[in-house]
Order: C-alpha cells, then sequence, then structure tokens
C-alpha cells in the first residue's frame, strides 16, 4: 500500500516518537514515517534516520501549539495514502493491511459513542442532553467551513464527535479537504502555543480534533467515516494511545499500565538490536521496575494535576 505515516512531537516527546516508529518496524511494518518536529537537535534527528524512511519536517518557526499543525504535515507527504499517528502512541502487531480504509471514498477514524460524548465536551453547556454535538457548536463550524470553503452542507453528517489522535484515508483524492483543514486552523485557532486543549475557545476548545470533526461535517467533499473502526478489535492488533499524563516515558496512568509489558518489550527490541537510544532508558520503562511503577500510579496521576493547579493559581 502506498501510504505514509504521519506524526508530530517536540523534543520532549523524542521517546514517544522514537517508540510509535520502533513498534511499527519491530512488527514488521515498512511504511515510510513523516514527522513534524521542533526543538530538535540533529541528534535527535538521527535517532529517528535509524529506522530508515523516516523523514522530518522541521517547525521550529511557527509558534501555534503543534496539534495545529497536523494538517500542515500531512499536506507534505506524496503517497497516495496518509495515516496519522499521535506520537504518544503505539501498534501492538503488524496493522498495515488494516490502517488505510476499505474504500478510497472514506476515512478510517473512530466516532465515539453517544456515551463518550459528555467527555468530549465537558464544560460546554449549551442547554442539551450531552451526548451529541451541540447544535450552537455544529452552526458555528458550519458558518467557518462555509466562509473558507465557498460551501457547505446545510445539515452535519454526524451526531457525535471523533477523536483526532488516528485517521488515515486518500490524500490522493483529498488533499483539498486537507486544506480546507489547515485553512480553518490558521481561520480559528490561536496563534500561539495552547497546548492541546484550550477551553477558553467555545467552540474549538479540542484544536485540531474540532476542526477536523467541522471538516468531516460540513466539508461538500469530504470523505466518510468507515462503518467499523478496526484499530481496537485485537490485543494484538491495537493502536494504543496514551491520552492522559503523565505519558509513560514520564511515568503511568491506570489505563495505560495495562500495556506495560509491550510497550517495554519494544525498549528491549530497540537494545537488543543495538539502535542508538533517545538517552538513558527512563526507569518507568525498565521491566525490572514493573512492580515499582504500578505501586507508584496514584502519585504519578495526581502530580500533573496538581502542577496544572499550581499554574493557575500563579498565573503562569
Amino acid at each position: 500500500m502506498d501510504n505514509t505515516i504521519v506524526t508530530i512531537g517536540d523534543i520532549n516527546y523524542i521517546w514517544g516518537i522514537f517508540l510509535l516508529i520502533a513498534s511499527a518496524r519491530k512488527a514488521g511494518m515498512k511504511e515510510p514515517f513523516l514527522v513534524g518536529v521542533k526543538k530538535f537537535t540533529p541528534e535527535a534527528e538521527r535517532v529517528l534516520g535509524q529506522f530508515g524512511e523516516v523523514k522530518v519536517v522541521p517547525l521550529d518557526g511557527n509558534n501555534r501549539s503543534l496539534a495545529c499543525l497536523k494538517a500542515h504535515v500531512m499536506l507534505q507527504t506524496e503517497t497516495e495514502f496518509v495515516t496519522w499517528a499521535d506520537s504518544d502512541a503505539f501498534f501492538t502487531g503488524n496493522v498495515s493491511d488494516i490502517l488505510v480504509p476499505s474504500s478510497p471514498k472514506e476515512i478510517h477514524f473512530r466516532l465515539r459513542a453517544p456515551s463518550e460524548m459528555p467527555d468530549a465536551f465537558k464544560g460546554h453547556a449549551f442547554g442539551e442532553d450531552g451526548r451529541s454535538i451541540p447544535k450552537a457548536v455544529l452552526d458555528v463550524w458550519r458558518r467557518d467551513i462555509k466562509d473558507i470553503a465557498g460551501e457547505a452542507l446545510e445539515e452535519a453528517r454526524y451526531q457525535t464527535a471523533g477523536s483526532a489522535c488516528f485517521c488515515a484515508f486518500s490524500m490522493a483524492r483529498f488533499r483539498r479537504f486537507v486544506e480546507i483543514w489547515h485553512e480553518l486552523q490558521l481561520k480559528v485557532l490561536p496563534d500561539r502555543d495552547v497546548g492541546v486543549v484550550d477551553k477558553s475557545l467555545l467552540y474549538y476548545h479540542q484544536l485540531d480534533e474540532s476542526t477536523l470533526n467541522a471538516c468531516l461535517n460540513f466539508v461538500v467533499d469530504a470523505p466518510r467515516v468507515q462503518d467499523v473502526y478496526r484499530m481496537d478489535k485485537e490485543r494484538d492488533r491495537l493502536f494504543v494511545h496514551f491520552i492522559a499524563r503523565p505519558k509513560p516515558w514520564d511515568g503511568w496512568t491506570k489505563r495505560a499500565f495495562r500495556f506495560f509489558d509491550e510497550y517495554v518489550a519494544i525498549v528491549e527490541w530497540a537494545e537488543e538490536r543495538g539502535l542508538v537510544l533517545p538517552g538513558p532508558v527512563p526507569g518507568c520503562l525498565m521491566r525490572s521496575h514493573k512492580a515499582l511503577m504500578r505501586a507508584m500510579i496514584p502519585w504519578m496521576t495526581l502530580k500533573p494535576k496538581l502542577a496544572r493547579r499550581i499554574r493557575r493559581i500563579f498565573g503562569k
């Protein structure tokens, strides 16, 4: 399959990017990787280059959150298909044959169930049941898409929003769709680094995810979401996304710890092959520390919450 896997991250995510690519190569996946990078050193680029078929796109001149630059990096691909994979993630096995959608008219993308929607729009009360995308949000999405594309569907395609941590589709067919996504992000998202969520944005608080869902709902020639999301069906062929903090190279959450053995096995695989690692192996990624990591989960989960609260108190 003529497919490129695209991801993004700054130097703080070097372990995540390294292990994402390593997980693919360990499983026998041969897709080229295109990586948007920020604050990377030449040595960090060489560490990624060891895997072969890895190209980096420097993003140091852009002040926006990296989440806002996904479409920008995807537009640099030259293959027929493109697969987006967040860099705080990995593959548990060879998924090359199920990455791209079964039809070139579709996008491989996971829409949330109605029961998940209160989490997606948490803190954004529009007086509705919370189990679908609020009408007030859809109205703004449609208006902005029409402003950029010149036209928009009258009615939204979907009642729930999907997660932007993974998607795959035909770039050859839907390049204009990606251009509209990128233009929408430039129009409605902050021109500074606000992280991955900005709760001050009433209609686009999830940044890239909000804009992607706006495009999927209202761009006239958008790909249709594939009926079945295939990346969560088999334990040995999963796309695992570590959604919360800390990330596994810094610590473990209870949810993420289910994959401790598989994730650490990737580090061990890289060591066995003599690959240059991003740095000394963090204690969190040492098999000998498994019991300690399990015991520390409550503290490691609480620590980032305390840090956020302190930043809010002191306005930093």
